[in-house]
């Protein structure tokens, strides 16, 4: 009897550990997946943005309406280049993984090139919620800041 409570007890440290695991290296990947996310949007690489989304993605962008369409997305960031939004970094405060779901609160700083040349820094909340692919790769699937 003693053995058989032993070989439960393994079993199930052998189980969390596993957990614990993939848990740890789905945070990662959802931190890079930011990191190249905010490198994206500071080098232009529209298409290596887009890449990060779903298809059926959806943004939710401070006054401004739903973007419910990868065309929709793409105008939205290409517009914030144009006026000068370059260096993006992306902080997270929370990251909690149900599944093949992901939800992350952080903190977001752009540096503005305004037209004068003057460097202007604006910051604010994100919100995204992250699906994990049949492939196993996260993208984003709703993302929201202020």
């Amino acid at each position: 009897m003693k053995t058989f409570k032993a070989l439960i007890l393994l079993l199930i440290l052998s189980i969390s550990s596993s957990l614990a695991v993939a848990h740890t290296s789905d945070t990662r990947d959802i931190e890079a997946l930011m990191t190249k996310w905010a490198m994206s949007f500071g080098q232009g690489k529209t298409d290596a943005l887009m890449a990060l989304y779903t298809e059926n993605a959806m943004v939710f962008p401070p006054s401004s309406e739903i973007l419910d369409c990868p065309s929709a997305i793409s105008t939205y960031l290409l517009g914030l280049r144009e006026v000068g939004m370059k260096q993006y970094t992306i902080s997270n405060v929370d990251l909690d993984i149900k599944g093949d779901t992901a939800y992350e609160t952080g903190l977001w700083e752009v540096t503005r090139i305004d037209t004068n040349g003057d460097a202007i820094m604006l910051e604010g909340n994100i919100t995204n919620v992250f699906e994990r692919q049949k492939d196993g790769i996260w993208k984003i699937k709703l993302q929201s800041w202020n």
